[in-house]
This record gives structure tokens, C-alpha cells and sequence, in this order.
């Protein structure tokens, strides 16, 4: 199976990898991105297959639950990691990603949404 993704504007190429067949690949989320005050980020991907092999996904998604904001923790903000996002309410994410009339000079609506 053949892998393209896109890694990151600092790239901005897409990069084509191999992963042996007992390979495990995580990708996360822009809210975990964010949590984490950007020090993992978001990879955009695009999966294409070779020939008439299977492929199996799982996918398993976890959402905060309503009203709660997602901020990144004290300890991983100092003065050589200022913090990146301001906090946020997932829903109210949402509804700005769903109700915005203008298209985002971004990929990732949470960081038009919440970028410091």
C-alpha cells in the first residue's frame, strides 16, 4: 500500500511513504494539535492504493463534551513556548466552521478560530 500526505506549509510537498504491512499509524486532530500548544501537528492526508490489495481503517474519534473549553496546559507554556490558541468551546467551533460565509485563508478552522 502507498501513503501520499501532506506534511506541512514549511513543505508544502507532498511526500509518498511506504509503511511495512504490520505498520500503525496515528494521526491526530486539530483540537489535540491545540491542546498540545502546537508542538504535534495536524497532517493533511490523502491515502491512494495499489493494486487489488485490502485495506483495513479504524477510525476512533473523541470530542470534549459541550461547554468545555480546551486550553493548553500551564506547563507546556513559557517563555520559549508562548502560548498559540486561546482557549475554545468545540461546539462553538463548529458552528463557526458551519455558519462562516467567507472562505479562511487557512486549512484548519480552529486556528482561524482561536489562533493567539
Amino acid at each position: 500500500m502507498r501513503f501520499k500526505y501532506w506534511r506541512s506549509k514549511k513543505i508544502g510537498e507532498w511526500i509518498t511513504i511506504n509503511p511495512s504491512p504490520n505498520s500503525f499509524i496515528v494521526m491526530l486532530g486539530e483540537s489535540f494539535s491545540v491542546w498540545l500548544n502546537g508542538q504535534l501537528t495536524v497532517v493533511y492526508h490523502h491515502v491512494m492504493m495499489k493494486g487489488n490489495e485490502n485495506s483495513y481503517s479504524i477510525r476512533v474519534f473523541a470530542s470534549p463534551r459541550a461547554g468545555y473549553l480546551v486550553k493548553v496546559p500551564k506547563e507546556l507554556v513559557d517563555d520559549k513556548n508562548p502560548m498559540l490558541f486561546k482557549p475554545f468551546d468545540l461546539e462553538e467551533v463548529l458552528k463557526f466552521y458551519y455558519l462562516q460565509t467567507v472562505q479562511v485563508a487557512t486549512k484548519s478552522t480552529i486556528k482561524a478560530y482561536c489562533n493567539v
